[in-house]
């Protein structure tokens, strides 16, 4: 992917004088990204560059290269997310907002690719079981299907174990997954009418919580996620506009009852800190629907993919 990116890049780099100098160093960080030796990278920009008002001294190309390297080393150490144990709120969303933006050192997916603690080296087809086992216990009860379809114990809602030698075994990839384990029991559904076994009062521990934009450029949101001071543990591409990030609850503030979740986690997070920044406000219940990597979205033409992972995978 990245590889073929950097020969679309090659192939785009302006005369110099017409914004030559810029766009070597998109075509020289995709080549670092890409593995490919700093001689290489030299070579083909060289190649590729054509005839301007002037000719485009090697020394120009191989800072170019240089800084390509620098950056990827740096932003290698310094994107690291500090876990908090409250949250002050925000008054002027608009401003921190714009404030976070400016403070991020990544804007592009393949840098955030490149970015991941978790080297993501396998196929879309793939992610599903590696993201399964990256976010929930083999044993977790979870849900995967569509929107609105009913909770099915064996059906929709089965154990991580289950699910994996399911899509393993050549099974549908459902569009959506709760971003918490359930605990398989019925619960009366918020509107008194009958039960249900995938709302929030069945969630067994509360683990993440998941935040997207619906009013913020790609790149803005990929700036955000780099930037926000959160204990963000997956980004996940949901084959259309948005970003889903999912975050680590437990390093943030212990929430081991629903009481909690609304105190810390709805009224202190959502409300007063993410919401004013832009965060969409159904993002803040338990039993959140999230896009599930790996499902193909067909009217999108575009895979649902993990873009950056920090879990290892859940203690059993």
């Amino acid at each position: 992917m990245i590889l073929t990116k950097y020969q679309e890049k090659l192939s785009t780099i302006p005369p110099p004088g017409c914004g030559c100098h810029p766009a070597l160093l998109g075509v020289a960080n995709l080549g670092i990204m890409a593995g490919l030796p700093e001689q290489k990278i030299f070579e083909d920009i060289r190649a590729a560059i054509p005839r301007g008002e002037r000719r485009l001294p090697d020394r120009e190309i191989s800072d170019t290269i240089k800084k390509a390297i620098f950056d990827k080393e740096k932003n290698a150490t310094t994107w690291q997310y500090i876990p908090q144990k409250s949250t002050s709120v925000i008054n002027d969303g608009k401003s921190k907002l714009k404030w976070l933006l400016e403070q991020a050192k990544i804007s592009e997916e393949v840098d955030l690719w490149e970015s991941s603690p978790i080297r993501l080296d396998w196929t879309p087809q793939e992610d599903t079981a590696r993201f399964l086992s990256a976010m929930f216990a083999s044993d977790d009860l979870v849900f995967i299907g569509e929107h609105l379809e009913l909770g099915v114990i064996g059906h929709n809602i089965r154990t991580v174990k289950e699910w994996i030698e399911y899509f393993n075994n050549g099974g549908t990839i459902a569009p959506f997954i709760i971003i918490n384990p359930l605990n398989g029991k019925p619960a009366e559904k918020k509107s008194g009418e009958g039960i249900t076994y995938r709302g929030d009062a069945n969630v067994l521990t509360f683990r993440h919580c998941m935040a997207e934009f619906d009013n913020l450029n790609r790149e803005d949101q990929i700036r955000f996620w780099a930037a926000v001071n959160l204990p963000v543990v997956c980004l996940v591409d949901t084959g259309g506009k948005s970003i889903h990030g999912w975050i680590d609850i437990q390093k943030l503030i212990g929430v081991n009852t629903y009481d909690d979740w609304q105190h810390d986690i709805e009224h202190k997070l959502y409300e007063q800190g993410l919401v004013p920044l832009g965060v969409d406000p159904a993002c803040k219940n338990p039993a959140r629907l999230s896009r599930l990597p790996g499902h193909y979205r067909t009217e999108k033409n575009n895979y649902q993919r993990i873009l950056w992972l920090a879990n290892k995978g859940v203690t059993q």
